[in-house]
C-alpha cells in the first residue's frame, strides 16, 4: 500500500465512528421528535374534551374531523385567503388514541417525551455530550483520532446547503441589524482585549490571537491572525482553549438562559450569533434552540465572518505597524495575501446557494431534502467530531491573565448583546 493510500486510510476508522454516532443520535432525535408531537397532540385532545360529561370522539371520528379541518385550511390557501400553505396534521395512532380516550390521561410515554424535550436532548446535545464523555472517560484510541479531527469541517457543507433556506431580500432585511451588531460588538471586543492585554503587559502574539478569537469567530479568526502577530504555538493553544471553554459553557447554558429570558428563536439566534465565539458551538446552540434560531444565527455568523479581514487589518495596525512605528522600525506585510489565504471559502458557497434560491432554483422539495437528509447528515457527522475532540486537558490550557482577559471580554459581549437583541425584538431578526 502506498503512502498516499495509507494517508487516506488512516482517516477511515474515525470517520466511520462519527457516522455511526451521528446515525444513532439522529435516530434518537427522530424518536424524541415523534414523542413531542404525540405529546402535543394528546394534550390538545385532552384540553378539547376536558369538560365533564363531554365524550371523546371515536378514533374514526377523530381522524375524519382532523382531515376535514386540514382540507378546509388547504381550500382557504388555494383561494388566496391565507398566505401559508397548511401542513398535514400529526395524528395519533389508534393504539395510542384508544387508551387516551379511555383514561383521559397522558400516558407515561408522553410524559417521558415531555421530560426529554425539557432537557433539550436533541441530536446535537447527544453528540456533544456523548463525544465529550467518550473522549474524557474511556478515551479516544489513536486509531480514531485522525478521522474524528477530519469530521469536524464536515459541518461546513451543511452550512453551505443551509443557504438554500435563505433569500437575499430577507438576508438584507436582517443584515442591517446584523451589520450593526457585528460592528459594535466584534470590533469593540477585539479592541478591548487588545488594549487590556497591552496594559496588563501580555505578549502581543498571545493577545493578538485572543483578541481575534474572542472578538469575531473563534478558531478561524485566531488562525487568520496568528501569522500576523507571530504567535507561538503555545499562544494559539491558549487562545483556542479560552474560546472552547467559553463556547462549551455557552453551549450548555445559553439555551436555558434564552428560555428563562423568554427569547424567541430569532432573537436567540441573533444573540448566539453575536456572543458565542466558535462557529461549530454557535451552530450547535442555535440548532439546539430551534430551526428559526439556526437561520438567524447563521446570518449573524456569516456577517461577522465577513469581518475577518477587518480584524486582521486592525491587528496588523495595532500589533505590527503601530509597534514598529513606536520602535522606529518599518516592516512590509502583504496584508491581502494573508486575507486571501485565511478567508473561509465555505462562506462563498453559502452565498452562492442564497443566490440560487433567490432566482428560484430550489423548490420546497429541495429544501426538505436539505433540512431532513443531507443537511442533518453533515451536521451529525461534524458534531460527532466536535464532541470527540473536546478534551478537558485542552480546555485547561486556557489559564492565567490571558484567560481572564478573554473570558471577561467574551462574557461582557454576551451580556450586552443579550440586552440589545431583546430590545430590538423578534421581527427584526426573523428569517423566512
Amino acid at each position: 500500500m502506498t503512502d498516499t493510500n495509507g494517508g487516506i486510510m488512516k482517516y477511515i476508522p474515525g470517520l466511520i465512528l462519527c457516522m455511526i454516532l451521528g446515525w444513532l443520535a439522529l435516530q434518537w432525535d427522530q424518536s424524541i421528535h415523534k414523542w413531542q408531537k404525540d405529546y402535543q397532540e394528546s394534550e390538545k385532545i385532552l384540553k378539547a374534551y376536558s369538560h365533564e360529561g363531554q365524550p371523546f370522539l371515536s378514533f374514526a371520528e377523530y381522524t375524519a374531523k382532523s382531515e376535514e379541518k386540514y382540507k378546509e385550511k388547504l381550500a382557504a390557501f388555494d383561494r388566496g385567503e391565507t398566505k401559508e400553505k397548511p401542513k398535514k396534521p400529526h395524528l395519533l395512532k389508534e393504539k395510542d388514541y384508544v387508551p387516551l380516550a379511555t383514561t383521559r390521561e397522558i400516558s407515561s410515554k408522553f410524559s417521558f417525551g415531555e421530560r426529554m424535550i425539557q432537557f433539550q436532548l436533541t441530536y446535537v446535545a447527544v453528540l456533544l455530550l456523548g463525544g465529550m464523555i467518550i473522549r474524557n472517560t474511556i478515551g479516544l484510541p489513536k486509531l480514531f483520532q485522525p478521522g474524528a479531527v477530519l469530521a469536524r469541517p464536515i459541518i461546513k457543507p451543511g452550512i453551505i446547503l443551509l443557504g438554500g433556506y435563505y433569500l437575499w431580500s430577507n438576508l438584507l432585511k436582517v443584515g442591517v441589524f446584523a451589520l450593526l451588531l457585528v460592528l459594535v460588538f466584534i470590533l469593540g471586543t477585539t479592541v478591548l482585549v487588545a488594549v487590556l492585554g497591552r496594559r496588563m503587559k501580555q505578549e502581543d502574539g498571545l493577545m493578538g490571537v485572543m483578541a481575534a478569537g474572542t472578538g469575531i469567530c473563534g478558531v478561524s479568526a485566531a488562525v487568520a491572525v496568528a501569522p500576523v502577530v507571530n504567535a507561538k504555538p503555545r499562544d494559539f493553544f491558549y487562545a483556542v482553549g479560552t474560546i472552547l471553554l467559553f463556547g462549551t459553557v455557552a453551549l450548555f447554558t445559553f439555551p436555558y438562559i434564552g428560555k428563562a429570558l423568554g427569547m424567541s428563536e430569532p432573537v436567540f439566534g441573533a444573540w448566539v450569533g453575536t456572543a458565542i465565539l466558535n462557529t461549530a458551538q454557535l451552530v450547535a446552540a442555535a440548532t439546539w434552540y430551534g430551526h428559526d434560531s439556526l437561520l438567524t444565527a447563521n446570518i449573524i455568523n456569516i456577517v461577522r465572518v465577513g469581518f475577518i479581514p477587518v480584524v486582521v487589518i486592525f491587528c496588523i495596525w495595532f500589533y505590527v505597524i503601530k509597534q514598529a512605528t513606536a520602535e522606529g522600525k518599518h516592516e512590509k506585510i502583504n496584508t491581502w495575501q494573508v486575507i486571501k489565504e485565511k478567508f473561509p471559502l465555505f462562506i462563498i458557497g453559502f452565498f452562492a446557494m442564497v443566490t440560487l434560491n433567490e432566482i428560484g432554483v430550489f423548490t420546497e422539495d429541495h429544501r426538505t431534502i436539505f433540512g431532513k437528509q443531507f443537511l442533518q447528515i453533515f451536521f451529525a457527522v461534524g458534531f460527532a467530531g466536535v464532541g470527540l475532540n473536546i478534551a478537558f486537558d485542552d480546555l485547561k490550557k486556557a489559564g492565567g491573565k490571558a484567560f481572564v482577559i478573554g473570558f471577561i471580554a467574551a462574557t461582557l459581549k454576551a451580556v450586552l448583546s443579550a440586552i440589545v437583541v431583546i430590545l430590538i425584538g423578534t421581527e427584526a431578526f426573523r428569517v423566512k
